[in-house]
């Protein structure tokens, strides 16, 4: 069984006083990259207690866009956090337009069950398209 991830941008405003964007080859390689960068964020903005949520939720945000992006001419892929100093939203942007769609893997099943993880550790999730390519969010808080 699948389901639809929804189709909208998540619910910030421009005033959230921090922000931070990272761009990274979309290869393996950049995945801890990803989630080091967010541990660090997170616990510089005195987010300690979402510190390891916001870790575990970029692996797997950005491992599906780099899923996505095989076989683009450009692959890269960029993580953006945002935050009200209360909650944090994680957005990874790739250069595929194909939606996310969450899957109920079976327990046997090796894959497949990166956006159940995202859907049951954040507050809200979703995803929505860009001129080229979409972005894949997900907002947590304490």
């Amino acid at each position: 069984m699948t389901a639809a991830c929804l189709s909208r941008e998540p619910v910030t405003t421009p005033d959230w006083p921090l922000r931070s964007r990272l761009e990274l080859g979309a290869f393996p390689t950049a995945v801890p990259c990803a989630r080091l960068h967010a541990r660090h964020i997170a616990l510089e903005w005195g987010l300690r207690g979402l510190a390891e949520t916001t870790e575990l939720l970029v692996s797997e945000l950005a491992t599906n866009a780099i899923r996505a992006s095989a076989g683009l001419l450009s692959p890269v892929i960029r993580l953006c956090l945002a935050s009200d100093h209360h909650c944090i939203v994680i957005g990874v942007w790739d250069g595929h337009d194909q939606m996310p769609v969450r899957q109920d893997g079976g327990p046997d099943s090796e894959c497949g069950r990166g956006l159940l993880l995202v859907e049951s550790l954040s507050t809200d999730w979703g995803s929505y398209r860009k001129t080229s390519g979409k972005v894949v969010w997900a907002m947590i808080d304490a």
